[in-house]
Formats: C-alpha cells, structure tokens, sequence
C-alpha cells in the first residue's frame, strides 16, 4: 500500500442539515451521525484594527468507507425532496458539524452553543469521491 492511499481518522462528527419544512414554515435541522472521519482545527491569529482576532479554521475530511447514518444525496436532491429527509444527508453550506456524536434534536443551532458542544457552520465543501483518497472535504468556521 502506497503512503497517500493510507486514510487517518481521528474523530466522529455528528452532522446537522436545514431543511424547510413547509408545513411549520420553519426550517428544521437532521442530525446525522458520521464515524471515522478525519477532523482538523487550526487557529487563526490576525492582528486588526482593535487588536488581535482569532477564528477557529475546520477541515474535515468524510472517507467513503466511513460509517454513516444514512444516504447522501447530492444538494440538489436535497432540495427537491423536501421534507422526505429521514435517512438522507447531504453537504451544503451554513450546515451544522458536530464534534463526536451528538444526541440533540435541535430547533436552531445556538441549542448546541448553550450545551456546551464543539461545532462549525459549513462555508465550503467538495465532492471529491474520485481517484487515489475518495472523500468529502468540508470547511467550517
């Protein structure tokens, strides 16, 4: 086995998808449970106009072959299927990434910063489920 085809894992994540629901007129949030994917913090200093600012930077990388709670669907089917989500996810952004497994049902995603739980809003992501590493690539803040 050649080094780039070897896939680190070091985290689960529990990921959060919105939907609209049309009946409630309310968005809603799906929680999906993701083992062995690899999770990456890097702490960002910046020196501004009040001094310095810090941002925590997500990478997460989703292999294939990693346990998942449920069907990915593409955004787009996503967005055509509605409220039929049961069983489904998918990656798109202003979504929810949970640090390791997270049992909330949420109505909006401050409940997750008011329990005290490590998460990013996704601000991109990537299909990349070709070549040597087949994975998903999520960035979040």
């Amino acid at each position: 086995m050649r080094g780039w085809e070897i896939v680190i894992t070091n985290a689960d994540i529990t990921l959060y998808n919105r939907y609209y629901d049309t009946n409630s007129r309310l968005d809603q949030w799906q929680r999906t449970m993701i083992k062995g994917v690899h999770f990456f913090v890097d702490h960002k200093v910046s020196v501004g106009d009040n001094g310095l600012n810090s941002a925590d930077v997500y990478k997460i990388r989703i292999p294939i072959d990693a346990e998942i709670d449920g069907i990915y669907m593409t955004e787009d089917e996503w967005m055509d299927s509605g409220t039929d989500v049961q069983g489904k996810w998918t990656l798109q952004s202003d979504d929810i990434v949970v640090l390791g497994e997270c049992n909330m049902d949420i109505k909006r995603p401050a409940e997750l910063k008011e329990a005290g739980k490590r998460y990013c809003k996704i601000t991109s992501w990537s299909d990349n489920r070709f070549g040597g590493l087949p994975h998903w690539r999520i960035g979040g803040e």
